[in-house]
């Protein structure tokens, strides 16, 4: 009978879920071969057997009459070690989200049992648990030749390739998914990209993107994980999506503004506009103007998302009074990057690089696990998200996703007022409290900016389809429509077999893949990105 230096605890935990009372008598066991006995003076003895040699034991003998000296038994080993803890712990962490800290520890080993243990003690037990349970960081690395074999093999279509240092350390892994690859095709082609770092043993960053479905939910792309930021890895980047997704007309990408990411999509993808991320780009005003902040920050988001030219020529001019140099620096950035107006292609509501950065904080927690055990989370999360998105899809009754529904309808209840004046059989003008709107039904255009920039029907569009009794529906773009959102989701993300099941060739097995040389730096790890100060000075609705 195999005994483990935990046994004992893990027997009295199962005795107190029956709320049965027992001393703290794990403290004092023994092994002798097949019987655990107590120490001297002591009438405790638990007695058993294996059953047909197999795993499972039969109790041939239990007395529970626990009399040795309590105290004395306790304070022998009063310092525990840190493998006999995380024994203790290991159940406390499968699950990678909970948050248990040394702290926590502490606690429960004190209340448990009696004994008094270091902060220090508690975190090294943790980390035992943790390299028991999802093994050592560096062993996580030989994983990925035959998980990503796996993958290419149950997701046919899918673009996975990894790159090595001429050492076979780790450099850098670009995965993208069949299904991410169908589904872009189903939605406008605005794509958005952003990095976190990871928590983990050795240094990496997370890079992710994304683009929004007809129905305003996010639709994973492509994943990576590089090892530094720089040129060459932001072109190798670009050049791996260039190849799985390829160019499409009107297609552009929202970021912050990196000067690598900027330069090194310049250099792969020629027709593909770059745009600003409107919050970064404010943060940057913010830290180089700060007097101006409180007085210019709503100004400022109001004139990049502005639909016409009198509008933003209106904001820009309040710019120049508080600030002359305020205006000075955003035409330097260059208008076309960030504001809706002047965009050279359309980027619809996509103005900040929000939804990277949700898949980012969804991962917050799983940024800590290995590299392996990281990617297997990420597929999982983004395969919940798959079949949770197909599900709303296909029970859509509306004309249009959710959201666009209920931009419509609003657009509808706004336009019962107006009058409409026809001029031909396409182009109308309509009268909405005193100021005069033309609207060009072929064009699908209104000189109030939001019909065309929407592709929906604006409530302007709106009063002059409902004067000729046409169908809204008509208007608006392929996107918004539940049979184009349900085609986004055609292809589920399928579970992969058990790594026990996995059936690797030979060649791939035994590929080697090391670590990277860069090991994180010593420290607690940081949960949260740090705020902006702009963002910590941003009254909070």
């Amino acid at each position: 009978m195999e005994i483990h230096n935990d046994m004992g605890y893990r027997v009295y935990v199962e005795l107190k879920k029956e709320n049965r009372e027992f001393g703290m008598y794990p403290l004092c066991i023994t092994t002798i071969e097949k019987d655990l006995i107590s120490g001297e003076d002591c009438e405790w003895r638990f007695k058993a057997s294996s059953i047909n040699k197999s795993e499972l034991f039969k109790v041939r003998e239990f007395n529970d009459n626990h009399t040795c000296p309590l105290k004395d038994k306790v304070y022998e080993q009063r310092q525990a070690s840190s493998s006999l803890i995380g024994g203790m712990i290991r159940p406390k962490l499968t699950n990678h989200k909970r948050k248990y800290t040394p702290r926590d520890i502490i606690d429960d080993v004190k209340s448990d049992l009696g004994v008094d243990v270091s902060y220090m003690l508690a975190w090294r037990a943790k980390e035992k648990a943790m390299n028991f349970l999802r093994g050592e960081p560096a062993d996580s690395y030989k994983k990925l030749p035959g998980y990503l074999y796996t993958m290419d093999m149950t997701y046919p279509g899918s673009y996975i390739r990894i790159v090595k240092s001429p050492k076979n350390e780790f450099m850098y892994v670009y995965i993208s998914l069949y299904a991410f690859i169908r589904g872009f095709d189903h939605c406008r082609p605005i794509v958005v990209v952003d990095g976190s770092y990871l928590k983990s043993y050795y240094i990496g960053k997370f890079v992710s993107a994304s683009t929004l479905d007809g129905a305003s939910h996010i639709l994973p792309l492509a994943y990576v994980i590089i090892d530094l930021e720089n040129d060459v890895v932001w072109t190798w980047f670009f050049e791996q999506f260039k190849i799985a997704y390829g160019e499409r007309e009107n297609m552009c990408i929202v970021s912050d503004r990196n000067e690598s990411i900027i330069k090194s999509l310049s250099r792969v993808c020629l027709d593909v506009t770059h745009f600003a991320c409107i919050w970064h780009l404010w943060n940057n005003v913010f830290k180089k103007f700060k007097n101006s902040h409180a007085k210019l920050s709503e100004i400022y988001f109001s004139m990049a998302k502005a639909y016409t030219q009198a509008k933003f020529d209106s904001l820009m001019e309040k710019v120049e009074k508080v600030d002359i140099r305020v205006k000075e620096y955003l035409e330097l950035a260059g208008y076309e990057k960030w504001t809706r107006l002047y965009a050279p292609v359309n980027r619809g509501w996509t103005m900040t690089s929000n939804i990277a950065e949700s898949i980012s904080a969804a991962l917050v927690s799983a940024r800590e696990l290995p590299i392996y055990d990281f990617l297997e989370e990420v597929r999982k999360m983004f395969g919940r998200w798959n079949c949770s998105n197909r599900k709303e899809a296909t029970h859509t009754y509306t004309k249009l996703g959710k959201k666009y529904q209920e931009m419509l309808t609003l657009n509808e209840a706004m336009s019962t007022r107006m009058t409409v004046v026809p001029s031909t059989k396409y182009l109308h003008t309509v009268n909405d409290g005193g100021r005069n709107y033309t609207v060009c039904l072929l064009e699908r255009k209104c000189v109030c900016g939001r019909f065309q920039v929407d592709e929906l029907p604006c409530p302007h569009a709106w009063a002059v389809l409902k004067s000729k009794f046409l169908m809204s529906e008509e208007y608006c773009s392929n996107y918004y429509k539940p049979n184009t959102i349900v085609m986004t989701y055609d292809l589920p993300v399928y579970p992969l077999p058990d790594i026990n099941d996995w059936n690797i060739p030979e060649h791939v097995a035994e590929e080697d893949v090391l670590p990277p040389k860069w090991k994180r730096p010593p420290g607690r790890p940081k949960k949260k990105r740090d705020k902006t100060l702009s963002e910590l000075l941003q009254p909070k609705n």
